[in-house]
């Protein structure tokens, strides 16, 4: 497990590990010193904690209903680690690889992952590059892979982010532009696109904790945990939160089909830098990827890359402080 840094000419600073290609640190520098922009833990807690944190999701980002794929009278079983699912690639996904580090600047780092034939169940050898870059204030992440044998692929950064350095997240505003969202049912698997409505509604600026609670699937999953259905070729910023100061801004750009809203729900216990632990709703994450539970259901969309073709995911997170 290797350290990486990175700094743009902004004074934008990023850190993170090989293991996992994993994000630990985002420093944005305010009138009054560095604010850390996103949750980590110590370096030797990474390989033990749970919750992904900051760290890249894959091969299939979200969750595969049943644990099993199915294509032209073919099944694939999968790792079931959210039994009976399987969720963000498997217990041994890529938040838990080594990946190699190809190639490293001053303000950007470029990462490599062969996921083997039959890794956590999926099918084909899988070619994955990553590249972090920082320009001005912007985070760049970009994927890009191919397969030798048809596999579906979502790739996602699961980082958490807390624009205010600490304290309870649902203090922060956020605008997403979605108009359709995937209900779930008790154990997170997709219903039916549905029209946002209420707490769900956020395309126009809501607080987070505004009416926690008053919607049945946000009492369900104790909080947002829900895949927006994003417009195709949209060219401006598809979500912006603020922090509850008011101080720290982030737009969140995406080639990606839809961003999976989630509020840190089930983070207690996680073990924090200072040696103890978050607590739920310590950070937010806003990730970029296909819908969940599409390699079996066509009406979802199609995540299926077939060999010959490329994979190529865009992300871009710019950060603007006062």
């Amino acid at each position: 497990m290797s350290a990486f840094c990175l700094e743009s000419e902004s004074g934008l600073r990023l850190e993170g590990l090989t293991l996992g290609a994993t994000l630990t640190s985002l420093t944005l520098p305010l009138a009054e010193g560095r604010r850390e922009l996103l949750l980590g833990c110590r370096p030797q807690d990474y390989p033990r904690q749970q919750v992904w944190l900051g760290a890249v999701a894959g091969r299939f980002a979200n969750r595969i209903g049943g644990a099993e794929l199915r294509r032209e009278g073919q099944c694939w079983p999968l790792d079931a680690n959210q039994p009976p699912h399987c969720l963000h690639g498997g217990s041994g996904g890529f938040h838990r690889r080594e990946w190699t580090l190809v190639e490293q600047a001053s303000d950007r780092v470029v990462l490599a992952l062969c996921s083997v034939d039959g890794d956590q169940g999926f099918p084909g050898n899988l070619e994955v590059t990553l590249c972090y870059r920082l320009a001005g204030n912007d985070l760049l992440i970009e994927f890009d892979a191919s397969t030798d044998r048809p596999t579906p692929v979502s790739l996602t950064s699961h980082a958490y982010f807390n624009l205010d350095g600490g304290s309870d997240v649902r203090a922060h505003r956020l605008t997403l532009r979605a108009e359709r969202f995937l209900p779930t049912t008790p154990d997170g698997i997709p219903l039916s696109a549905a029209v946002v409505e209420g707490v769900f509604d956020l395309r126009h600026e809501r607080r987070l904790a505004a009416d926690w609670g008053s919607h049945p699937q946000q009492r369900q999953a104790r909080g947002y945990d829900h895949a927006f259905v994003l417009t195709p070729g949209e060219a401006q910023w598809v979500a912006r939160l603020v922090s509850g100061d008011g101080r720290v801004t982030m737009e969140m750009h995406t080639d990606q089909p839809s961003v999976q809203l989630y509020t840190g729900n089930w983070l207690a216990g996680t073990p924090d830098r200072r040696g103890g632990v978050h607590e739920d709703y310590a950070g937010v994450c806003l990730e970029a990827q296909q819908l969940p539970d599409s390699p079996n259901r066509p009406e979802l969309g199609d995540p299926w890359l077939l060999p010959g073709e490329h994979y190529r995911h865009r992300t871009r997170y710019r950060f603007l402080g006062t």
